[in-house]
Parts: C-alpha cells; sequence; structure tokens
C-alpha cells in the first residue's frame, strides 16, 4: 500500500506539473522563430544596406531590360530581398502591411519560398511562417501551393491566416485569390503592369537555393510599353508617402465647407 500510495503521488505530481507548463510551452510553440527567420536579422547594418542597393540596382536593371528587351530575366538573392525588406519596406511603406503584419524575411530554396512574418495576436506575437511552391501557369499569374503554414512549431488552418491577407490585398487593388486543390491550398495572384495591356509579361519563375529566377518577354515593337514601376526609393517614396506620426492639421481659412466640397468636386454638372 505505501508503495502504491507513493506511486499515485508521484503521479499526482507529474501530471500537476506538465497542466502547470502547458501555458508556457504553448508560448514558447507559438514564439518560436525558425532558423532561417533569426539568421536573417544578423546582417551587419552596413552589409544590409548595400544588400539593399543592391536589390534597388538590379530592379532597375530589370526595368531598363523591360524598356529595351524582348526577353529579359532578373536574379534576386533572398538576402537582398530581406535587406530591402528592412531597409526600406518597412521602414518607409509600413502603411502597405496590414497593421498585425511585422519584420517580413524570405528564403529561397530548390523549388521552394518561405516567407516569415511576425503577427499580432492579442498578447502573443507569433512567427508565422509558410513553405510554398510557386509556378506560373499563364502569362502574368503567379500560383502559389501552399504546402506548410506555421505559427511558430504549431499547425495553422489556411483558412484563418489566408482570409485576412487576400483581404488585405483584395481592398488594395491586387486581385488576389485562394482555393484547396487536394492536400494543400493554392494562393493565385494576377498581375498586370497596367490596366487594359498585356506587352509586359511574367512568365517563368525558378527557385534555386539562396535566389530567385524571373523571367518574362516585352512587346517593344508596340512602343507601349510605359514607366514599369519597380521599387526603387524614389519611385515608391512617391506612390506611398511615409506614415507620419502626427496627424495633418488643415490650415485655417474662411472658405465655407460647402465651397472647399466644390473646390475638391469640381464643377456639378
Amino acid at each position: 500500500m505505501r508503495k502504491t500510495g507513493k506511486r499515485l503521488l508521484a503521479l499526482v505530481v507529474i501530471v500537476l506539473s506538465v497542466m502547470a507548463a502547458l501555458p508556457g510551452l504553448a508560448w514558447l510553440s507559438l514564439t518560436h522563430k525558425p532558423d532561417f527567420y533569426k539568421a536573417s536579422a544578423t546582417l551587419p547594418k552596413g552589409e544590409r544596406e548595400k544588400e539593399a542597393k543592391e536589390f534597388v540596382a538590379q530592379s532597375l536593371q530589370l526595368r531598363n531590360d523591360i524598356y529595351n528587351e524582348p526577353n529579359w530575366e532578373a536574379i534576386f538573392t533572398d538576402q537582398q530581398v530581406n535587406a530591402w525588406l528592412a531597409e526600406d519596406l518597412v521602414t518607409h511603406f509600413a502603411d502597405q502591411l496590414p497593421t498585425e503584419v511585422h519584420e517580413p524575411r524570405v528564403l529561397f530554396e530548390m523549388d521552394r519560398v518561405t516567407l516569415g512574418f511576425e503577427l499580432d495576436q492579442g498578447p502573443v506575437r507569433s512567427v508565422i511562417w509558410v513553405v510554398a511552391r510557386p509556378r506560373i501557369p499563364e502569362g502574368n499569374v503567379l500560383e502559389l501551393t501552399l504546402e506548410k503554414i506555421r505559427a511558430g512549431v504549431l499547425p495553422v488552418p489556411a483558412d484563418k491566416l489566408l482570409d485576412r491577407l487576400t483581404g488585405h490585398a483584395i481592398a488594395r487593388g491586387l486581385d488576389m485569390r485562394w482555393k484547396r486543390d487536394g492536400e494543400f491550398p493554392v494562393v493565385t495572384i494576377r498581375y498586370k503592369p497596367h490596366t487594359g495591356r498585356d506587352d509586359v509579361k511574367l512568365e517563368g519563375v525558378r527557385i534555386r537555393k539562396g535566389e530567385i529566377i524571373l523571367t518574362g518577354t516585352s512587346d517593344v515593337s508596340r512602343g507601349q510599353i510605359r514607366a514599369f514601376n519597380l521599387p526603387t526609393r524614389q519611385v515608391l517614396q512617391s506612390k506611398f508617402p511615409k506614415r507620419t506620426s502626427q496627424p495633418v492639421t488643415a490650415p485655417e481659412s474662411s472658405t465655407s465647407p460647402e465651397t472647399a466640397l466644390r473646390n475638391t468636386t469640381g464643377p456639378e454638372s
């Protein structure tokens, strides 16, 4: 009886210890950062700025090739992309991200791209990371098969995450849809350089270890290729001004609200 009592007491202690540890284990599981995500933050600032400038330079070269060549190709490394995300996107264009999304990062592996970002979920900020297999089913259509979605080390239902992100993208004019194709969810993104235009086409995407390769065509004979918006600081800042910490106060004016509204909207028809 004494041995049985001791065993029962030990079992109770173990169960209670596990129950007490569960909240902490759940928090650690949700906030776990994958190795690629932690590694992307270790690049010294000077090197990060250099890589960000390389990304901008490659983007400008791509723009020039689209202007002048019927077939074009661009190669970007994940270090360049991550440096630009850290130096320019988050710094100058935070308004273009959902408010709960922070510090996006990417990793390029053979035929796969991994996207990671921090997501505010009430008291917990989880690291969400997604492993996707990209393909181009037709010109200017990118299809991503999502093979893994995790919050830390825990699986995340696709609809909880994708409904929120696709809603944000659609609200900003991006044609983005997702569906389930067998085992995996599939995200489809349709893009046009300009409404009603088809003279610039993205036709291929290849992922190798550490880099992504984009290929496409331009119908230069049509002479219709306009400025192709690429992520230089000047171009993007002109489109998406840096968020200000204080709201801008309109100067006092003697103009009535009705007159100001007419001046803004133009003459009545």
